[in-house]
């Protein structure tokens, strides 16, 4: 196990970079349950930040 850490510890830091990289950086999904609620909320006054997403 010892050789296995010695030969590959830049791999494992890379992948657990990638890792704690996606964790910190994704976007959450959203909070508003229907497109009424989206609405709702714009139509409050209060300034409302729009992300558009397309997974294709």
């Amino acid at each position: 196990m010892k050789r296995f850490w010695r030969e590959n510890w830049l791999v494992v830091l890379i992948i657990l970079v990638m890792v704690g990289g996606y964790v910190i950086l994704r976007t959450p999904g959203d909070e508003l349950v229907s497109t009424a609620a989206f609405d709702a909320q714009v139509r409050t006054g209060l300034p409302t930040v729009v992300e558009f997403y397309s997974n294709t």
